[in-house]
């Protein structure tokens, strides 16, 4: 039978130990991004033109026309109402978050949805990134968000 011994101080060990926790926290960080990791974020997807605007519709499950229906620029408030604040916690449930983008300029595309009369897909760019996302039935009178996670109405 082999044994070792070492001799250490509580001043290697203590220095052992923050070479360790640096390591780990440099480890999460290069994984999650320096947001550590927030939902808004992770949700996101970069959209540079129709194409990828309408792949990531169709990764949601939704088929729709190729041009959007209407394309508008928005300014969101910088105090919401009740109305956006609602809005908002709904679209915090699937991961993203208006709130940064409060007093900002937004893109809005309206896509018709196929096959579905007065139903469309609502994306809300900003700088290229989907801030937010729904689907909403005009004619009967209901809206969720992309991912189908919760009634809106």
């Amino acid at each position: 039978m082999i044994t070792a011994s070492v001799k250490t101080t509580k001043t290697k060990l203590l220095g052992t130990i923050c070479v360790i926790l640096a390591a780990v926290i440099a480890i999460i960080l290069f994984f999650c991004g320096e947001n550590g990791g927030n939902a808004a974020e992770s949700i996101s997807r970069r959209v540079t033109n129709n194409e990828e605007r309408i792949e990531y519709i169709t990764s949601k499950g939704v088929k729709t026309a190729g041009e959007p229906f209407s394309v508008e620029e928005v300014l969101l408030p910088e105090e919401p109402d009740e109305i956006l604040l609602g809005y908002n916690e709904i679209q915090k449930n699937s991961g993203f978050d208006l709130s940064p983008y409060y007093g900002k300029t937004v893109k809005k595309y309206v896509y018709p949805v196929d096959n579905e009369t007065e139903t469309f897909v609502t994306l809300y760019v900003f700088e290229e990134k989907i801030i937010a996302a729904d689907i909403a039935s005009h004619t009967e009178g209901w809206q969720r968000p992309i991912d189908g996670k919760e009634n809106m109405g």
